[in-house]
């Protein structure tokens, strides 16, 4: 079985389909998002419609979108694009991210937006952190997204960082990020995905037209740093 695995799409339609035509290359056999679909971008709607056939779970920005998220504690940019997103999504698209799971357990691996022990909203961003959340986790490997940074924290190695074409054999637990589909935030603004086979992973990172996404953004009075951010990659 093949896998494409990737994150925080953000409303970023342009970043999602240069992902999956890149994809249709690689023989992918399932496809799975670690979530937050929507959020700071300006296509909520068609990013949802895309990954509906899609193994997701929700993220910090789906939940907030439809309100199962307290979003007093968000930035005043993350908040300004969350009431603009809510008023944005149909009906029908809202009752979709109301039905993703917090969590999916298949057989080699676990899928989380945050982290294995706070699904929703736990970042991972030091050491300290990745190795609390080992014992929540019981498959060999947990993919998860939220922090926009790729990386690989083994029980035995530690942290790595990966970069666009490395691969990595998991050989014993692990937490794996994904890094970003439409919001990366390590330094290199290409759309950024993984792909799984036989406990072997591989990171790729895509360039799309981020400015015709700026232009839809502006158009929709997203806050301009939200804006001027998708071209740096921070």
């Amino acid at each position: 079985m093949r896998y494409a695995i990737f994150s925080d799409i953000h409303s970023n339609i342009e970043a999602l389909e240069a992902v999956l035509k890149e994809l249709e290359k690689e023989n992918i056999d399932k496809y799975i998002c670690c979530g937050d679909i929507v959020g700071y971008g300006p296509d909520p709607n068609e990013c949802i419609e895309r990954v509906r056939n899609i193994h997701t779970v929700a993220g910090n920005h789906d939940r907030a979108a439809i309100g199962q998220v307290d979003i007093s504690k968000f930035n005043d940019r993350a908040k300004a694009a969350i009431q603009w997103t809510t008023s944005a999504i149909t009906g029908e698209n809202k009752n979709f991210l109301a039905s993703l799971p917090k969590k999916i357990v298949g057989e080699d691996f676990t899928i989380v937006h945050g982290s294995p022990r706070d699904p929703i909203n736990e970042y991972l961003l030091d050491i300290f952190a990745m190795s609390d959340n080992m014992e929540f986790f019981t498959t060999k490997m947990c993919f998860v997204g939220h922090s926009h940074h790729p990386f690989i924290y083994n029980q035995n190695d530690g942290l790595t960082k990966v970069d666009d074409g490395q691969t990595a054999e998991i050989t014993s637990k692990t937490i794996i990020n994904v890094g970003s589909v439409g919001q990366p935030r390590d330094g290199d603004n290409r759309a950024c995905f993984i792909t799984l086979e036989d406990n072997r992973i591989k990171l790729f990172r895509i360039k799309y037209d981020i400015e015709a996404v700026q232009e839809k953004m502006k158009k929709h009075n997203l806050p301009e740093s939200l804006i001027t951010r998708l071209s740096h990659g921070r």
